[in-house]
């Protein structure tokens, strides 16, 4: 990254606020179970400031600065989700409704932009968190007019979830939970509408598909 602020780092501090956002929620959640979560992710791994990112970053050390808060809020989404769970299992699915509806919201907002699978891949990855981005954390495998594949070429997630005693494989089922109601909501036209599915483990696709068919599919 560049010594002075441009658009990537704007791009990489929204997705910082994209996550904190949910972890916010998360908080609340706990609360309703009588778990403090808040006042131990603070004390341990920072608070976050919600200002704009000329007032706080250190213009000395941009990418220290923003590793730093890429760190803290991984650390704080591990840490409520595997609490939570430890704790209280059934709150899994409104864990994953909270997921689901940030996911459908950010959608609401953008679904008239995005005219086809690549549009929709890159709003993704505008607005989910995958390390710093030198990390090339995912690898482009298909792109055409009629679906994008992309797979996991590194997990930058898996540290933080193994320091809280956490199961990576929860974070990419809420992955999933985030993509399906983002992509939920979209409508490529009138007729063609988007899904999502994921070809293997490692391996995610968005194509268009007709609504017309899809009908036919569900009742025969």
């Amino acid at each position: 990254m560049s010594a002075f602020l441009g658009p990537i780092h704007y791009w990489l501090y929204n997705k910082i606020k994209l996550q904190q956002d949910i972890v916010d929620k998360l908080y609340l959640l706990g609360e309703s179970y009588g778990v403090s979560l808040r006042e131990y992710c603070e004390e341990t791994f920072g608070t976050f400031e919600n200002k704009p990112l000329e007032e706080m970053i250190d213009q000395g050390n941009i990418h220290g600065w923003l590793q730093e808060r890429v760190s803290q809020v991984e650390y704080k989404y591990a840490y409520c989700i595997t609490t939570l769970l430890a704790s209280h299992p059934e709150s899994l699915t409104e864990i994953q409704s909270i997921v689901s509806a940030n996911g459908k919201t950010f959608a609401q907002s953008m679904k008239d932009t995005l005219q086809n699978p690549s549009d929709v891949y890159k709003a993704i990855s505008d607005l989910l968190l995958d390390g710093m981005p030198c990390d090339h954390a995912n690898r482009l495998v298909a792109n055409n007019e009629n679906e994008v594949i992309w797979s996991r070429a590194t997990c930058v997630h898996s540290t933080y979830w193994d320091e809280v005693n956490g199961d990576i494989s929860i974070y990419y089922a809420l992955r999933d939970y985030w993509i399906e109601g983002f992509v939920s909501e979209l409508e490529a036209t009138d007729q063609l509408r988007f899904a999502f599915d994921r070809p293997d483990e490692v391996s995610y696709r968005i194509r268009v598909i007709n609504k017309y068919h899809e009908r036919e599919e569900v009742h025969s």
